[in-house]
């Protein structure tokens, strides 16, 4: 089997609100402004489905299949959608995400479940057809994580080449990143000896106040060159964008939050 995949990145913070979501949709979206040619999917494993949502998952029949599905053996593989509007592939999720691990707990390597549906046959329901196997098919995988070191999480880690961190300014944020790392070198340890730290990204940032500059500081002592060069701003256009289920790109492409994607798209990915 010819393979196009390049890299595999779960997106994980056990805290919520700290913009995993709008990382996984910018960043998808900068780099597909970078190079069209690339085909990206993204696989929405946070059970509140907001990554879907934006993505217009629900203009879609809702009885189609969705990742629990497949995680939990009901479907045969991974459902995988396209987004017209952005070209950007997407495997939805649903509430139903977060009572799969009993299913996922009665199969012979619970954490390995993503990684052998990544492997395999494609559901493919985009409009043009075609998708045979995520390798074949995509050039980069971005995997939004629910805000827990869940079951889920640990699938993602187990499948993932690398782990990139959105850390929000404040210090419950900054503070939760440690137990995170732990746990990626213990899922490299044992599941994955391929997992990386691939970037520590500092997001919704505003350096104007004395905290704020100082956590970042502290970051970079800590963390070293895991931190990115590029730092997030916090901008309202993000969320206004959200409201209208588009990206920062669609919405206002020239705003700052939109050049600094782009700029870890290229920091990241070159």
């Amino acid at each position: 089997m010819e393979t196009r995949l390049k890299e595999v990145l779960a997106i994980v913070n056990n805290k919520g609100g700290v913009g995993k979501t709008t990382t996984v949709q910018s960043l998808a979206a900068a780099m597909k402004r970078l190079h069209r040619d690339w085909q990206i999917l993204v696989i929405d494993l946070d059970p509140q489905g907001d990554l879907s949502k934006l993505y217009k998952w629900h203009n879609l029949p809702q009885s189609n299949p969705t990742v629990t599905d497949a995680m939990s053996g009901e479907a045969k593989g991974l459902p995988v959608y396209r987004n017209g509007a952005t070209d950007i592939c997407f495997v939805p999720s649903s509430p139903k995400l977060q009572r799969v691990e009993p299913k996922l707990m009665e199969q012979m390597q619970p954490y390995m479940v993503l990684r052998r549906l990544m492997l395999g046959t494609i559901e493919d329901y985009t409009a043009a057809g075609g998708l045979t196997t995520i390798p074949e098919c995509f050039d980069y995988v971005l995997i939004d994580c629910p805000p827990a070191l869940s079951m889920c999480t640990y699938n993602a880690m187990a499948v993932a080449s690398g782990l990139l961190i959105p850390v929000q300014m404040e210090g419950l944020s900054v503070s939760g990143l440690a137990p995170v790392i732990v746990e990626m070198e213990r899922v490299k340890r044992e599941l994955n000896p391929q997992l990386e730290l691939r970037g520590v990204v500092p997001v919704m940032v505003d350096l104007r106040p004395n905290i704020v500059r100082s956590f970042v500081e502290y970051l970079k002592q800590a963390y070293g060159d895991s931190v990115t060069r590029t730092v997030i701003p916090r901008s309202v256009k993000v969320n206004e964008a959200q409201t209208k289920k588009l990206d920062i790109y669609q919405y206002k492409q020239w705003s700052p939050v939109a050049i600094a994607y782009v700029q870890l798209a290229k920091e990241l990915f070159g």
